[in-house]
Parts: C-alpha cells; structure tokens; sequence
C-alpha cells in the first residue's frame, strides 16, 4: 500500500520509486497507489479513478481518456446505465439522435442497411467503445443501427444529448478527438461498404 509515495520527491527518486513498484509487480507483487500525479497513473495496469468520492467506471475513463477527473466525475453523475439481451437493437438507422453510448460489457455489432435493403455489419465495438456520435455531432439522425452482439447481453451506460453537448462545449480535446474517430470511422464504413459491394 502506498499513499502519494512520489508527492514529496524530485523526478529522478519518484522515477526511481516507480521502477521499484513495476519490478516488484513483475514479481508477482500488487501495489495498490494512491496518487493525484495523472501521469503517473496512466503509467500502470489498472487504475480506479475516484471524483468528488464516487468511483468513475474504467470503461467510460478509457472512452473519454481527455477529460480531466473532475469533468469524469461530472459525466459519470449523469450516465443512465442499460442492459440490452442479445441481438436486442439499441438505435436504429434514420432516428433522431438524443443520447451518446459507452459499452461497460459485452459487444455491439453496427450494422448498416444498404439501398436494396441488404445489412453489412460494418464494425463490433468492445467494452471501452463508444457510439451514438455520429448522429450527435454531424446532423442529428442515425446513420447505422447499433444491436447487441448474437452472443451475450450487452450493458452500455448513455449520455443525454444536451449533457453531451455541454461536454463538448466544455472539452475541446475531447471534440477533436471524437471527431477524429468519427472521421476514422466514417473512412472504414464506406471502405467495408465498397468491398461488399463489390
């Protein structure tokens, strides 16, 4: 156990100190840190964030790894959390786009409807992943039906549009990097959309 063991040091000893914790976990050994260094803690295998008393979910602090903990906190306070049965549709192509979504468990499948009514799965989105911006940030409609993967239920925690909007509002590195894979993303649909097609 190890209490802000870098808080009082200089770079060099807290560097030394790190190293000695990862040699001892390659040992075997599990430290348990409490640190307000946020380098530090992206350093290490798993970290709990805790804002304001209230434990952020690893999975939305890895989808949404710009903000600062205390807008994490503030996100988190405001996730409605959902559980959909496999194969269940958790937005439908055309709606109109009122919520943002992180995946806590399990996998969905976006799956595109072509012209001629065929689908394309066009990408699977694992624990950490987000979806929903697209139609968030670029329109206001769905452009993919989401559903549960065929296999397993599906537990995703969503984001209100106005929540969303303030977010963004609030964090322009977490904008740029939403649109960032948003565009990324929107490269791979239409690739995957051309090889069926062809």
């Amino acid at each position: 156990m190890a209490d802000e063991p870098t808080g009082n040091l200089d770079s060099k000893t807290a560097q030394d100190v790190f190293e000695l914790f990862g040699a001892l976990v390659q040992q075997g050994k599990t430290i348990v840190m409490v640190t307000h260094d946020q380098d530090l803690a992206r350093r290490v295998s798993r970290a709990v964030i805790v804002a304001d008393g209230q434990i952020v979910n690893e999975y939305v602090a890895r989808a949404l790894a710009t903000l600062s903990v205390e807008q994490l906190g503030a996100v988190t306070r405001q996730l409605t959390p959902q559980k959909f049965a496999p194969g269940a549709t958790i937005i439908e192509q055309g709606d109109h786009a009122d919520r943002f979504y992180i995946v806590t468990r399990g996998e969905v499948d976006v799956v595109l409807e072509q012209p001629d009514g065929s689908e394309i799965t066009v990408n699977q989105l694992g624990e950490g992943s987000y979806f929903g911006e697209i139609g968030l940030m670029r329109g206001g409609k769905r452009s993919a039906d989401v559903r549960a993967g065929l296999h397993t239920p599906v537990e995703v925690v969503s984001l209100e549009r106005a929540a969303f909007e303030s977010l963004l509002a609030e964090s322009e590195t977490t904008r740029l990097e939403l649109d960032r894979v948003l565009e990324e993303r929107n490269v791979h649909t239409r690739a995957v959309a051309a090889g069926t097609a062809a």
